[in-house]
């Protein structure tokens, strides 16, 4: 399986002719119903933006004292400012390890306290421009996930105010993840991520340098192939709902984190969710004939996703 680079500058150029964008948008059309993974190469970002993010991930997890890690950790929702989803936590199973930091857009609520997935963000106080560097980079990446829906529009000749009226005001969410470095002779490793897909619609994956860590499942289902980073480059895949969206037309695939390496990781998934109250139903095929696939309420799947304690 190849998973193809997409240059993306064209459709985001506002002197681009509907034609050329249109061409840009058929090769995201392709790796979606082929692959369900694409690199993403002329996104406008500068690699200054992609380096401070990773720098100030590494800082926080690697020097941050146990009390600073405590202080912010993810708390049951109706206890305080808890919601089960926002703050720093641990992750451990038999098959999977890691760190996590996670925020989210925040809603107006009728908290404290705060039902599920409703709560504030929780910030890390070091490094100092750690919130300011990471809500920029969000900003971009809404704006970045929006255009893409729309070229998703385009290619599948629907139109466009189907997707973005549900996407405008995306919940989305920024993970910062380290997977721990493993002995060099260990023969197995619990460093990483379980099989999965994601139940989104799309996932911006920024990583630090290491090789051969994120495996995705190959077409034929029993290989499994390595996206590795490419320079200036995000590794996006799209998720459960962007399928159910499509009545199955694009493919949402498994993948997971195998970590070996003696260093640790540094991985930053950004999700970009649909609106917190949409309702994602497949937008395509004959409406003589019965979906593939049945619609789902965005909050109920995030709500579902989500467990406590970690």
């Amino acid at each position: 399986m190849h998973i193809p680079i997409i240059d993306f500058s064209t459709f985001l150029d506002p002197s681009s002719s509907d034609g050329a964008k249109l061409k840009t948008a058929k090769e995201l059309d392709q790796a979606c119903r082929e692959v369900g993974f694409f690199y993403l190469a002329g996104h406008g970002i500068d690699s200054t933006v992609f380096k401070d993010m990773l720098a100030n991930a590494k800082h926080f997890f690697t020097t941050a004292s146990h009390e600073e890690k405590e202080e912010i950790k993810v708390k049951p929702s109706g206890e305080g400012s808890g919601d089960d989803s926002r703050g720093y936590r641990v992750v451990e199973r038999a098959d999977a390890g890691y760190e996590a930091l996670d925020f989210l857009r925040e809603l107006e609520t009728e908290g404290p306290p705060y039902t599920k997935g409703l709560g504030r963000n929780q910030w890390p106080k070091s490094p100092s421009n750690f919130r300011s560097v990471a809500e920029d980079y969000t900003a971009r990446l809404v704006d970045l996930g929006i255009a893409i829906m729309k070229a998703f529009a385009m290619a599948l000749d629907v139109p466009e105010k189907v997707f973005v009226s549900r996407i405008d005001q995306s919940f989305w969410q920024l993970r910062m993840a380290a997977y721990p470095g493993v002995p060099k002779d260990s023969d197995t490793s619990k460093s990483g991520l379980y099989q999965h897909s994601d139940f989104g619609i799309l996932t911006f994956l920024l990583t630090d340098e290491h090789r051969g860590s994120l495996k995705v499942l190959a077409p034929n289902g029993k290989d499994w192939i390595s996206a590795d980073p490419v320079s200036d480059a995000l590794i996006c895949n799209i998720g459960d709902m962007l399928s159910v969206w499509t009545d199955g037309i694009y493919k949402s695939t498994q993948h997971k984190v195998l970590h070996n390496s003696e260093n640790t990781r540094i991985s930053i998934p950004f999700f970009f969710d649909p609106n917190w109250d949409a309702r994602i139903e497949p937008v395509l095929g004959n409406s003589d004939e019965k979906s593939k696939t049945e619609g789902v309420n965005y909050k109920d799947i995030f709500t579902g996703a989500i467990k406590y304690p970690y």
